[in-house]
């Protein structure tokens, strides 16, 4: 997700109380989906949010709930900055059990909307100690979505979007895009047509299968070259990438840089 600035990816992690918290920047990231709940919250412009059929532009002091499951992605056209929470049902503790059988008519909250606990519970998880601190950040979770979820109309869930075909794909390519995949294999694997498939990227996810394949796998590489130390020989093969010169090329098209003038800039951020 390009402008993310802290580790850990939602789209690979399986953890049961998997909990990510972080500022993101000029958010970019393909309609994609997991198996945790995410709440995004907008400190600076504005990003064109998409959750399942649903697309808005959510502006600054306006937030969005995505429950688990869900189709979402962001485009920032112009400058956005956000706080981004990301978390299992089990991290929600008493209200896991709703976050999975229930989903928002609506998942915008608007500026004037969002309750006060709420508001206080945003602003203590922009300091980066709160964010820091494991059982702080869950606890102001735990308090944003108790305040946020009275807000929504609920509806009882129907199910991961009736399984059609966009959530299929999305969920095949994020099971295996570390595996060698082509669009005839994806089409064999999904049993539809390829030309159908292919008019499917275009139509529901603005980009063909070869673009939204990169930013998955670049996004699992960015997180290890930011998280880890290890070689880059290691992390574009873990990715999915067929060779380093594939890997250094999406990279410059995405990131505008090296993969090492990445990790070399991450490293001068850390404390």
């Amino acid at each position: 997700m390009a402008g993310g600035r802290e580790t850990e990816s939602p789209f690979y992690e399986k953890a049961g109380r998997y909990l990510h918290a972080g500022i993101a920047e000029n958010m970019v990231f393909p309609v994609h989906l997991h198996e945790e709940a995410e709440i995004i919250y907008c400190l600076e412009g504005s990003l064109q949010t998409t959750v399942a059929n649903q697309v808005r532009e959510v502006a600054e002091g306006e937030c969005a709930l995505i429950f688990p499951g869900q189709i979402h992605g962001y485009l920032t056209k112009e400058r956005s900055r956000v706080l981004m929470l990301i978390f299992s049902p089990a991290a929600a503790g008493a209200y896991g059990r709703t976050l999975q059988k229930v989903c928002p008519e609506n998942p915008f909250i608007q500026k004037e909307r969002i309750p006060q606990d709420a508001r206080i519970a945003f602003k203590r998880l922009c300091a980066p100690e709160a964010r820091a601190d494991g059982n702080l950040c869950a606890a102001w979770v735990a308090v944003l979505v108790a305040s946020l979820l009275p807000h929504l109309s609920l509806r009882e869930s129907a199910g991961p979007e009736n399984m059609d075909l966009t959530w299929r794909l999305i969920q095949y390519i994020g099971e295996h895009f570390q595996e060698p995949l082509t669009l005839d294999g994806l089409a064999r694997a999904l049993h539809v047509n390829k030309y159908y498939l292919s008019h499917t990227f275009s139509r529901k996810l603005q980009m063909n299968f070869r673009e939204y394949l990169n930013h998955i796998r670049l996004d699992y590489a960015r997180r290890l070259i930011r998280g880890t130390d290890r070689p880059l020989t290691e992390i574009w093969a873990e990715a999915g990438f067929e060779s380093q010169r594939s890997f250094n090329r999406v990279f410059r098209e995405i990131e505008g840089m090296t993969p090492l003038g990445y990790r070399k800039m991450a490293q001068k951020e850390m404390p």
